[in-house]
């Protein structure tokens, strides 16, 4: 019964059940859009009428208007298109196409998109989802197919470039076993799957008891994604290197970060590359800050640091080491053999063996001492305070926009999930905002943290910084779909929070709130037709506002 419910809200929602003249464009991003019609103006702004709504949408949103269903108003180029236009044709995919053959294109296209909506609600539940073997892995995802090829490939390319880097040489056992890669569709779905150990700021994981690798994907910013891949990824492969391995704290979360931190492109043969490295100017911000104010980590307390005293600032300070090291010419050789060492631990490496979670059962762990001999003897220094100060001026060298980072550090915070770290989170992104960051996603996120810290006051204030990210974006989903949640006052998930603004199934949304709640969730949909998770949104709202839930009647 629940399946039924979700395919014919689908269909109701986003068009699926009847045929109408309708147009395509193509999104300045590559995505493609339906909607009833797409008019230029004279500002050269395309309005765009949807189902639920119309959008003004600047021109440099849109990367091209592919189908023309409705050519009432349409000015033909040529005698030929005159001619077609007399005789009712219709412009669709670049073809002239009669009425009866564009009908019969549109049931055809309603009933793929029915079939693959049915397909992937079948896979929704963990239990049946989509499964793909790749050389190294076995990959399972409740997402949709596309999302599953994408990340088998992305970490079958990290593989190549890991074994490449250092050597994955796994053992007899491991060399058989493909490992297990679980990736949730949403944070709910991850957090219902893995009630332990999720908590706080995790958003990914590699299992060593279980051999698994879990993660979830974000729709709203999939960049995000890509990024825990990696990072939980890094995990993955070191423990093939050595299963038994175990490094200190700083170096497993500082290589992590660091390979975490890469451009994902394609090269000319369309595969995928990755090139590790890239900035993280949120953290450079951290570490300039904490040097300027001299409560700066200093090495001799990094080499020593142990896991439940490591927080977000020690991050930010290993992650900043390990990139000084890697672009650092005299340094780089001497890191790599470090890396190296860490992980396959040869004669001449000291280490005690030590009870762990694993499935060994007990691991080898190198002393703080240890590393820190191996690491100056790879490097070739022998004074810890120099290799201290040339960190710290590289560091403080690195020009960075002040504004933007502190955006992307008051945008990390709100991603972690530490209560602690939200106050400031707020500031900066207030200063971020005054200081000229004037992204939509900016906007959400002042938004949002404007909920978490102050709930009470917070939701009012937060409206108009969702109506600006729709008017800045305005064809993100995710945006719509997180204001008509504000408006509505039911209940909210957004950048991996979920909020509830009081008890039971009710609306607390005042009745012109609802009227536009139900536009924006519904335009969401109509933005991203095949989010399953907008769709039953979307859903529950409709049958609160109709069912009289909120605080008019029949509103």
């Amino acid at each position: 019964m629940k399946l039924n419910r979700i395919l014919l809200a689908a269909g109701a929602l986003t068009g699926l059940v009847s045929i109408g003249w309708t147009d395509r464009l193509i999104t300045k991003d590559g995505k493609i859009l339906v909607v009833q019609k797409a008019r230029q103006l004279d500002s050269g702004d395309y309005e765009l009428t949807f189902k639920n709504g119309t959008i003004l949408c600047p021109t440099e949103e849109i990367r091209e208007i592919e189908i023309e269903g409705n050519m009432s108003d349409y000015v033909p180029k040529n005698d030929d298109e005159r001619r077609k236009l007399e005789k009712g044709f219709v412009r669709y995919e670049r073809k002239w196409l009669s009425k009866v053959q564009y009908e019969n294109l549109l049931k055809k296209q309603a009933k793929a998109r029915r079939e693959r909506l049915e397909d992937i609600a079948s896979h929704s539940d963990f239990f049946n989802a989509y499964q793909k073997e790749t050389k190294h892995f076995l990959v399972k995802t409740n997402s949709t197919p596309e999302l599953l090829d994408y990340y088998s490939e992305l970490l079958e390319a990290y593989y190549k470039l890991m074994d490449k880097q250092v050597g994955i040489k796994p053992t007899p056992k491991l060399r058989r076993t493909k490992m297990t890669v679980n990736i949730y569709r949403t944070r709910k779905d991850w957090e219902e799957q893995n009630e332990a150990g999720v908590g706080g700021g995790v958003v990914g994981y590699f299992s060593f008891q279980d051999e698994n690798l879990n993660f979830f994907y974000d729709s709203e910013d999939p960049t995000f994604t890509d990024w825990v891949a990696l990072h939980e990824c890094t995990h993955l492969l070191t423990y093939l290197i050595e299963p038994q391995s175990w490094p200190r704290i700083w170096v497993n979360e500082g290589v992590a970060d660091y390979f975490g931190s890469s451009d994902i492109v394609r090269n000319k043969k369309g595969q995928l590359t990755i090139i590790p490295g890239k900035i993280q100017v949120d953290r450079i911000l951290t570490v300039q800050q904490a040097i300027k104010e001299d409560k700066f980590v200093r090495l001799e307390e990094l080499f020593k640091i142990e896991k439940p005293q490591f927080t977000a600032f020690h991050y930010a300070h290993a992650w900043s080491f390990v990139y000084f090291l890697n672009n650092t010419k005299k340094y780089q050789k001497g890191f790599k053999k470090f890396f190296k060492l860490n992980y396959t631990i040869p004669k001449g490496v000291d280490y005690d063996w030590q009870p762990f979670p694993n499935v060994q059962g007990t691991a080898k762990i190198i002393t703080a001492s240890e590393v820190r001999r191996i690491l100056l003897e790879s490097l070739k220094v022998k004074d810890v305070g120099k290799l201290q100060n040339e960190w710290l001026t590289f560091i403080q060298g690195i020009e960075i926009d002040a504004p933007e980072a502190l955006y992307k550090r008051a945008y990390s915070a709100l991603r972690g999930g530490k209560d602690e770290e939200y106050k400031q989170a707020f500031e900066d992104i207030n200063k971020a905002i005054e200081g000229g960051v004037e992204t939509a996603r900016a906007f959400v996120t002042r938004a949002v943290l404007r909920i978490v810290v102050d709930k009470k006051n917070g939701v009012a204030e937060s409206v108009d910084d969702y109506r600006t990210a729709v008017e800045l974006s305005p064809l993100h989903a995710g945006f719509r779909m997180g204001f008509g949640q504000i408006l509505a006052g039911h209940k909210m998930t957004a950048i991996g929070h979920s909020i509830t603004f009081g008890e039971g199934d009710r609306l607390y949304g005042d009745a012109k709130a609802l009227k536009e709640a139900a536009l924006q969730m519904g335009l969401a949909c109509e933005l991203d037709p095949d989010n399953a998770l907008y769709e039953r949104m979307y859903g529950e709202f409709r049958d609160l506002y109709r069912g009289g839930s909120g605080p008019e009647e029949g509103q």
